[in-house]
This record gives structure tokens, C-alpha cells and sequence, in this order.
């Protein structure tokens, strides 16, 4: 009996130890509440300048392996309003899509492919492997912008629609 004691304290100590050292990392990540997000500005100034939030969200419902819909995908642009290149050490890390009650958090990969020239002013980042909900519905879009320096911004966009391609 005190050996099983001994096993199961070691088991809660190494499942607390693997919590503790994941906080900050994966898709449960950042902690934010829907009401953080639900509040979070359409605009943000970082170091004086104004950023701004463009999402697209879409289902891929083309013949062949997707024809019965894909996951939800996200594109982000975090565009700089001034126009001006945008600055190397700010990034966007991390997607929340809020639908009603369900929230779809998930951190954001950059693409490598080449930077589109006539829009050096934006950063572009990908989400994929979302939810399956309806085309046409309505979500709001809260991206989390990070500074290299540790500083860290939401930023929203209201009222998009998911889409498809067909």
C-alpha cells in the first residue's frame, strides 16, 4: 500500500513538473480570458507606430482529399498604417478565432515563401488544422503581437466571415 502511495505521488509530482515547465508554450497559450479578448483594440501603437489586423478564414472545399471541407485556415496580416517596411523585431505569435461560445486558440507559423515587394509594410502568418464551422459564419479575430523585447499586444478585427474555396 505505501509503495502504491510512493507511485502515484511520483506520477502527480512528474504530471505538476511537466505543467509547470510547458506554461507559456503550446495551444493553451498565452492565458487569456474571452473578455482579454473580446476588449482588445482594432488598433494598436507600438514604438509610435499604428499596426492594424487583416484575417482571412477560409475551408477548402475543392475535389480530391478536401471535398467535404478542410479545417478551418487563417491568414493574418499585421499591417503597418504608416506604409512604411515593417520592423524585424515585431512578430505575431499567436491566434485566437471567437465564434459565440468557442474559441479557437492556436499559435501562428510563417510561411516561407518570398516577400510580396509591393507589400513590405505587412507581416503574413498561418494557422491551420482549425474547426470545421460554417462557411458564412461571423468570428472575431484576436491576434497576440510580440515585441522582441518581451512586450506583448492584442490586436482584434470584428465581424469576419469565414470563407471557402470551391
Amino acid at each position: 500500500m505505501d509503495r502504491l502511495r510512493i507511485v502515484l505521488g511520483c506520477a502527480v509530482v512528474a504530471v505538476l513538473c511537466c505543467v509547470v515547465l510547458n506554461c507559456g508554450k503550446g495551444p493553451f497559450s498565452p492565458l487569456v480570458t474571452k473578455g482579454e479578448l473580446l476588449a482588445a483594440p482594432l488598433e494598436i501603437e507600438i514604438d509610435g507606430r499604428a499596426y492594424t489586423i487583416e484575417p482571412f478564414l477560409w475551408r477548402d472545399f475543392m475535389p480530391g482529399d478536401h471535398s467535404a471541407g478542410s479545417d478551418l485556415m487563417a491568414v493574418v496580416f499585421i499591417t503597418a498604417v504608416d506604409g512604411q517596411p515593417f520592423p524585424a523585431d515585431v512578430d505575431a505569435t499567436f491566434l485566437w478565432v471567437i465564434n459565440g461560445d468557442k474559441v479557437w486558440a492556436t499559435e501562428l507559423s510563417e510561411e516561407l515563401r518570398p516577400p510580396d515587394q509591393s507589400h513590405l509594410y505587412q507581416l503574413e502568418e498561418v494557422a491551420r488544422d482549425g474547426p470545421k464551422w460554417d462557411v458564412g459564419t461571423e468570428v472575431e479575430v484576436v491576434v497576440r503581437v510580440t515585441k522582441q523585447s518581451g512586450s506583448a499586444y492584442l490586436l482584434r478585427a470584428t465581424g469576419e466571415k469565414i470563407g471557402a474555396t470551391y
